[in-house]
C-alpha cells in the first residue's frame, strides 16, 4: 500500500520517477557549474534550476490533482524562464513565447479535466480516482480528451512539436534538462492515470497513431539535419513518439522504462554535444549493397529479439501488442550489427556484433522486466487487439528501414520526386523563423 502524506503518495512509481528527476538534475547542476561560470545571471540561473527540480519532484510525488497541476504548470513556467535566460536575445524570447503558448493551452486543458473529474468523483486524490470506475460518467470522455491533448503537447508529439524544435536557443544544460526531463511529462501523465486511459480504447488508438507519425517524422528529420542540436531535437521527437506508441498499446511499464533510458541517454548527448566537432567520424565505406552483410545483420537482430523475448517472457509467434517491442528489438539489434561490422565481413566484427546485439536485447528486456516487477499494477490491463491501423503503423516504421538497407533508396534519390520530397520534409523540420538567429550580430550575450 502506498504511503500518502501531505497530499503526496510514496508509491513505487513516484519514487522511481523522483530518483530519475534528481539524478538528471544533479548531472545538469554539476555540468552547469563550469558551463555557466562567468555568466552575469549565474546565481539566478541556479536558483531557477533548483526550483524547477523541486517542482518536478513535487509533481511526480503528488497524489492531489491540484497539487499535481500547480507543480506541472510551475515546472513549465520555470523551464520557459531558463529558455529565455538571455532576455535581450530576440530569438530566445520568441522561443519562450512559442513554448508558453503551446504549454499554456495544455495546462489550461489539464486544469479543466481535473475540475471535471473532481466534480464527478467527489475526490481529488489520484490514488482514489484510479480505483474508481468513472468510464460511464458523462465527464469521462471530455476530461480524458483534455488530458490526452495535454500529454501530447507536453511531449511535443505532432502536431504540437514546433515548440521543441524551436527551443534550440536554450543554454545546453537547459536543453539537456528539457529533453531528458520535462518533455517526458506527457508519458508521466498517462502512466500516473493509466487505469483511466486503459478504459478508453479510442483515446489510446489516437495516442498510438500520433505517436507513430511522430516517431516516423522524427526519425526521418533527424537524418536530414546538419547541426547537432537540431538532430538531437528531432531524435527526441522520434523517441517521444515511440513512448506514446507504447502507451497507446497499453504497454505502460515499457513506456516507463523507455522514458528512463531516454532521459539518461539524451542528457548525456546534449551535455556532450560541445565535443562533437572534435570527435573523429567513422564513415562507413561505400561498397554498395551486400546481401550477405544484411543477412548477417538480421541474424544479429534475431538474436537481440530472442534475448529480449527471453528476459520479458514475451511470445514471439503470436501477433499482439508486445509484437511491436519484439520488432523494435530486432531492428535495433540488426542496426547495431551493421554499425559494428562497418561494411566489412570479418570473423572478429561479426562475432563482436552478434555478442553486442544479443547483450543489447537482454539488457533492454531486463530493464522492462524490472519495471514490470516493480510496478505490477501497470501490467494488469487488457492489451488491445491489433487492428489494421496497428499493422499499417508497423509497416510505416519497418518499410523505410528495409528500403534504406536493401539499397532501393539509391534509385529513388535520382528522381525529381525525391528532390521535391526531401526539400519539403526538410523545411517541415525547421524551427519557427522568428526563433532562428541568422546573423551573429543578432546574438545578444
Amino acid at each position: 500500500m502506498p504511503v500518502i502524506y501531505l497530499l503526496t503518495s510514496l508509491n513505487t512509481l513516484a519514487l522511481l520517477l523522483c530518483t530519475l528527476v534528481l539524478l538528471v538534475s544533479f548531472i545538469v547542476h554539476r555540468f552547469s557549474l563550469r558551463y555557466m561560470d562567468g555568466d552575469r545571471l549565474y546565481s539566478r540561473y541556479f536558483c531557477t534550476l533548483s526550483a524547477i527540480t523541486l517542482s518536478a519532484v513535487v509533481m511526480v510525488l503528488a497524489d492531489n490533482l491540484f497539487l499535481f497541476w500547480c507543480s506541472w504548470s510551475l515546472s513549465n513556467l520555470l523551464l520557459i524562464a531558463l529558455m529565455v535566460h538571455k532576455s535581450e536575445w530576440t530569438a530566445a524570447r520568441n522561443s519562450g513565447r512559442l513554448t508558453l503558448n503551446t504549454l499554456l493551452v495544455g495546462s489550461i486543458g489539464l486544469l479543466a479535466a481535473f475540475i471535471l473529474i473532481t466534480l464527478s468523483t467527489d475526490t481529488a486524490s489520484i490514488q482514489a480516482i484510479n480505483q474508481k470506475d468513472i468510464a460511464s460518467s458523462a465527464v469521462f470522455v471530455p476530461a480524458m480528451t483534455l488530458m490526452t491533448l495535454t500529454a501530447l503537447s507536453q511531449s511535443a508529439i505532432w502536431p504540437f512539436h514546433r515548440w521543441l524544435i524551436s527551443s534550440l536557443n536554450s543554454p545546453t544544460p537547459v536543453s539537456a534538462l528539457m529533453h531528458a526531463g520535462l518533455v517526458n511529462g506527457g508519458g508521466i501523465l498517462i502512466v500516473k492515470f493509466a487505469p483511466l486511459f486503459a478504459a478508453s480504447s479510442h483515446l489510446l488508438m489516437t495516442v498510438f497513431m500520433l505517436g507513430t507519425l511522430s516517431a516516423f517524422l522524427g526519425t526521418i528529420w533527424k537524418l536530414m539535419q546538419h547541426d547537432i542540436k537540431k538532430m538531437l531535437a528531432c531524435s527526441t521527437l522520434a523517441q517521444m513518439g515511440f513512448m506514446m506508441m507504447q502507451c497507446g498499446l497499453g504497454l505502460f511499464a515499457a513506456a516507463v522504462a523507455h522514458l528512463c533510458w531516454h532521459g539518461l541517454f539524451k542528457a548525456y548527448l546534449f551535455l556532450n554535444s560541445g565535443s562533437a566537432i572534435a570527435q573523429k567520424r567513422n564513415e562507413p565505406k561505400a561498397t554498395g549493397y551486400n546481401p550477405l552483410l544484411f543477412l548477417i545483420a538480421c541474424s544479429g537482430g534475431f538474436l537481440g529479439m530472442l534475448g529480449f523475448a527471453f528476459m520479458t517472457n514475451k511470445p514471439i509467434l503470436s501477433l499482439q501488442a508486445t509484437s511491436f517491442l519484439l520488432v523494435f528489438a530486432f531492428i535495433a539489434g540488426a542496426q547495431l550489427m551493421l554499425t559494428v561490422m562497418n561494411n566489412r565481413l570479418s570473423i572478429i566484427n561479426t562475432t563482436l556484433g552478434l555478442l553486442m546485439s544479443s547483450l543489447a536485447g537482454l539488457l533492454y528486456g531486463a530493464s522492462i522486466h524490472l519495471i514490470e516487477a516493480l510496478l505490477p499494477n501497470l501490467t494488469q490491463f487488457y492489451l488491445p487487439k491489433l487492428s489494421i491501423l496497428h499493422l499499417i503503423a508497423l509497416v510505416l516504421l519497418v518499410l523505410p528501414w528495409l528500403l534504406f538497407n536493401l539499397g532501393f533508396t539509391k534509385k529513388i534519390k535520382e528522381s525529381n520526386f525525391w528532390c521535391w520530397l526531401y526539400m519539403n520534409l526538410f523545411n517541415l523540420s525547421q524551427p519557427a523563423p522568428k526563433t532562428v538567429t541568422t546573423l551573429r550580430s543578432d546574438y545578444k550575450y
